[in-house]
C-alpha cells in the first residue's frame, strides 16, 4: 500500500460525519466516503470539523472517528483533524490523541459561547500547539472568530504559536486574507473556507481549499481551480458562476443538510444521513431530478 508524504494544498472536503438512523456514527459509510476522495485523488481530508458535527458529538466519538478515518486512509492521503473544544484541556488533549494515532495535522477553532480577548485566544491556541508534535492549523471561523485586531498583528501572532502550519481561513473578506498572506508569506499555508470564493481564494494567497461542498465537488473544483491558477481566467470563472448559483440555490433552501444527504445517494450511492438534531431537523426532502440537475450543471462547468 503506497503511502503518501503530508501534503497541504490543493481542494479538500470538510469531511461529512456518516450518522446512521440513531444518530451514532456510521462508521460503513465513514469508509465508503474515505475510499471515494483517495479514488478521486483528493489531496487531504478535513475532518471533525463544522461539517463534521463537532459540538454534536462525544469526545469518544471524536475519538473513534479520527482512528477509523487514519486507519482506513492507511498513509495515502492526508489527514487532518479539527481538535477545537470548548475546553482548552479538551482540545489540547484530542491534538495529542490525534498525534497518537497517525495524524497528519491538527485544526482547531477558537474559543467560542463565551466572550474572550484576543490573549485569551492566543493562549488557548498556545496550549493546543504546544500539546503534540503535529503542525497546527488556526481555524479562523468569521462568524465565532473573537480576535478583532488588525489583520497583520493577528498574522504575527499566528506566526508566534508553537508547530504552526497554516489557517483554514472561512470568511468573505478575502482582503483579510491577503494582508495575512503578505505579513506571513510561505510561513503560513492559507485554505480558504468559503466554497463560493474558491478560485478568488486563490489570488489572494490561498494554497487551496476546504469545505462542505466538497464532499460533493471536489475533483470538479480541483480540475477548475487548477485550470484558473495556470492562467485560464475564462475556465474558473464558469466554473465560479456555476458553483455560486447551486451554492446559492441550496443555501436559500434553507435544506442544506438534506440536499447534501441526497446528492451524495444519487452521485456516489453513500448514505451519509441527516446530522444529529437540532442541525437539519427542520429540513425539507428534495426532489431527486433537481439535485441531479444542479450536480450535473456544476460538474459540467468544469469541464
Amino acid at each position: 500500500m503506497s503511502m503518501t508524504v503530508p501534503s497541504f494544498h490543493g481542494v479538500w472536503p470538510a469531511m461529512i460525519t456518516p450518522l446512521d438512523e440513531q444518530e451514532q456514527p456510521n462508521y460503513s459509510a465513514l469508509e465508503q466516503l474515505v475510499e471515494l476522495f483517495i479514488s478521486q485523488n483528493v489531496p487531504g481530508l478535513y475532518i471533525l470539523g463544522s461539517t463534521g458535527q463537532w459540538p454534536l458529538l462525544s469526545l469518544q466519538h471524536r475519538r473513534e472517528i479520527a482512528e477509523r478515518v487514519v486507519k482506513i486512509a492507511a498513509g495515502r492521503i492526508t489527514v487532518m483533524v479539527h481538535v477545537g473544544a470548548l475546553a482548552t484541556d479538551d482540545a489540547a488533549d484530542l491534538a495529542r490523541h490525534a498525534e497518537s494515532i497517525g495524524a497528519d495535522a491538527v485544526s482547531a477553532v477558537g474559543p467560542v459561547y463565551y466572550s474572550y480577548s484576543a490573549d485569551a485566544v492566543f493562549e488557548h491556541y498556545q496550549r493546543i500547539g504546544s500539546a503534540s508534535n503535529l503542525p497546527l492549523f488556526v481555524y479562523h471561523l468569521s462568524h465565532v472568530n473573537q480576535v478583532a485586531i488588525p489583520a497583520t498583528d493577528y498574522a504575527r501572532r499566528v506566526l508566534d504559536l508553537p508547530n504552526i502550519g497554516g489557517m483554514k481561513f472561512t470568511d468573505h473578506d478575502l482582503y483579510v486574507l491577503s494582508q495575512i498572506h503578505e505579513t506571513a508569506g510561505e510561513k503560513l499555508l492559507l485554505f480558504s473556507g468559503a466554497d463560493q470564493l474558491l478560485c478568488h481564494a486563490a489570488l489572494s494567497g490561498a494554497t487551496g481549499a476546504i469545505g462542505s461542498f466538497y464532499n460533493l465537488w471536489a475533483a470538479p473544483a480541483q480540475k477548475a481551480r487548477d485550470r484558473f491558477v495556470a492562467g485560464d481566467f475564462d475556465a474558473g470563472y464558469r466554473f465560479m458562476m456555476a458553483l455560486q448559483a447551486a451554492i446559492s440555490r441550496v443555501l436559500g433552501s434553507g435544506s442544506v443538510w438534506s440536499f447534501l444527504k441526497t446528492a451524495m445517494h444519487l452521485r456516489y450511492d453513500i448514505n451519509v444521513g441527516m446530522p444529529r438534531r437540532p442541525l437539519g431537523a427542520k429540513d425539507t426532502e428534495w426532489d431527486d431530478d433537481l439535485v441531479r440537475q444542479i450536480v450535473t450543471t456544476v460538474e459540467d462547468a468544469a469541464k
